[in-house]
């Protein structure tokens, strides 16, 4: 291979490896899964909500727990293309392309021309970040607006703080307050970042002008905090609760240096898409090491949001677990991928670009690669279950909802000839420990009981088969049960039951979605 072919092949890799990161994202997309159980709390909001009341608290199921940039941005898409969740996902899957070119831009600032490729090619099939590209979440919008942040940091620290810079710095920053909850530990970081080299020199003009900007920014968070994200509901108890059960807070203690490496390693698979942990894991150390000695400001930069976000999920006011820490992922895999060079070159002694080095880095990449590289995710395929029923069902037959297949019912139930405000509870709600979002939705609706034979959609009150079984014993004829959101166990428990009860007359089996019909 001539030098002018290598040349243009390592001009051209980054590009075809982002081609390769947009067609996974595309393919995901264009496959239009149906929407789960959480996509459906805030899409239902979205639909029903006028663009002002999508900025008040709370939302239908929760509290404002989904950033009302994002909401509006959803509110925007349906209004413009058309009702329907291939639009309502419109937005993030236009955030995690631009993600691609974004993070590229990022990476040439961060790492060594060697590393760009292999970080570019670890965040172009995460399959994390190829998944929530194609969810009504706000995770691919947090990844974006972080990964601009950044390049925003980059873009002030090399260049004079003029008035027109401070004014967009200024803008930017709120905005991405209203749009990402994440980024609020980005703009302490960068806060710090951009103030420093001004302390040292004892540079007090631009220090106030950046105190201004960060007054601002303070005041934007505290009108958003107080007078949306923190408006209590009952249902945030059994959600502080969910999450602690997934022990997803940082303890405060000395059992905290276990949790600590615990949720480092798991962090590295989810949502870092990565392989053999350990050895990801020993390689980021490595990365740092050598970010630490050669490029100490872009480590602060990278790595200090990961500090500030635990020690808010030490208050258990922050959730570091799965998903809602997608954000950190583009300074993960800058890491990583210096760490591979830095081991090649300082370890194993091999310097130069060769076949060996290239064998190299294939190697250490295939070894820490999630295979398979790409899979079209399903969850919960309510769709053809409510296709399937609409085709198949007589004008007396009864609809019983489980209770977790509501929220995205609701949703579909237009698109199917379904009415949900015909929908009915038959016996009173329960009391609970914990208020959930359905529960919640429910009490604020006022919802009372009715006769059985005076509805023919009957809302299930409990997820459990004990809990549902008196509703169960009062539905009498053509029954279709609708299941979505429901463990294996519990299914047979409700199967088991009404198989004792009547005939099964007909199914139609999804993943994660299931329809049965019944003569009771």
């Amino acid at each position: 291979m001539t030098v002018e072919t290598k040349q243009t092949f390592f001009r051209w890799l980054p590009w075809l490896i982002i081609a390769l990161g947009f067609i996974l994202r595309l393919d995901q997309y264009l496959f239009n899964r149906s929407l789960w159980l959480d996509e459906a709390f805030f899409v239902v909001n979205v639909v029903d909500r006028t663009f002002l009341e999508l900025f008040q608290a709370p939302l239908e199921y929760s509290s404002h727990i989904m950033p009302p940039g994002f909401l509006v941005m959803g509110k925007l898409s349906i209004t413009l293309f058309g009702n329907s969740d291939f639009i309502l996902r419109l937005y993030p899957f236009v955030c995690g392309v631009l993600s691609l070119v974004l993070f590229y831009q990022l990476a040439k600032l961060c790492i060594s021309a060697k590393a760009v490729p292999l970080a570019l090619f670890f965040f172009a099939i995460s399959d994390y970040l190829i998944y929530y590209s194609s969810e009504f979440k706000q995770y691919s919008s947090d990844v974006m607006i972080v990964i601009a942040l950044f390049l925003l940091a980059f873009n002030l620290r090399t260049h004079t703080l003029t008035y027109a810079r401070l004014f967009l710095f200024t803008i930017a920053g709120m905005a991405a307050i209203w749009f990402s909850h994440a980024s609020v530990f980005i703009l302490a970081t960068i806060g710090i970042y951009l103030a420093l080299p001004y302390l040292r020199n004892r540079q007090w003009q631009p220090i106030i002008s950046l105190t201004v900007v960060y007054g601002i920014w303070l005041l934007n968070f505290a009108i958003l905090y107080f007078l949306i994200i923190n408006v209590d509901t009952p249902s945030n108890e059994w959600l502080h609760q969910f999450w602690r059960g997934k022990d997803a807070f940082m303890p405060f203690s000395v059992e905290g240096i276990q949790w600590l490496y615990d949720r480092f390693l798991l962090a590295l698979k989810n949502p870092g898409s990565l392989d053999n942990v350990q050895v990801a894991g020993f390689v980021v150390i490595i990365g740092c090491i050598t970010m630490l000695a050669n490029r100490k400001g872009t480590l602060f930069l990278l790595a200090l949001p990961v500090l500030i976000a635990l020690i808010v999920s030490s208050f258990e006011k922050y959730v570091f677990h799965s998903r809602l820490i997608l954000f950190l992922m583009p300074a993960l895999y800058l890491i990583i991928a210096e760490g591979i060079v830095q081991l090649q070159v300082k370890l194993l002694a091999y310097p130069k670009t060769s076949i060996v080095t290239v064998a190299i880095q294939i190697i250490l990449v295939v070894s820490l690669t999630d295979f398979p590289l790409h899979h079209r995710h399903v969850s919960q395929e309510i769709k053809p279950v409510l296709e399937y029923m609409q085709k198949n069902r007589q004008d007396k037959d009864t609809v019983y909802l489980y209770y977790w297949a509501e929220p995205a019912f609701r949703y579909y139930a237009n698109f199917y000839n379904f009415n949900y405000d015909d929908c009915h509870i038959i016996t009173p709600l329960p009391t609970k420990e914990y208020t959930n979002e359905v529960d919640y939705s429910r009490s604020k609706l006022g919802l009372k009981p009715v006769k059985v034979n005076e509805t023919q959609c009957v809302l299930g009150i409990s997820d459990s088969y004990r809990g549902s079984r008196r509703e169960l014993d009062k539905l009498r004829g053509r029954v279709w049960f609708i299941f979505s959101h429901v463990s294996k166990h519990r299914l047979k428990m409700f199967l088991k039951h009404l198989d004792t009860r009547g005939t099964r007359l007909d199914e139609n089996i999804q993943p994660g979605a299931f329809a049965y019909l019944y003569k009771l």
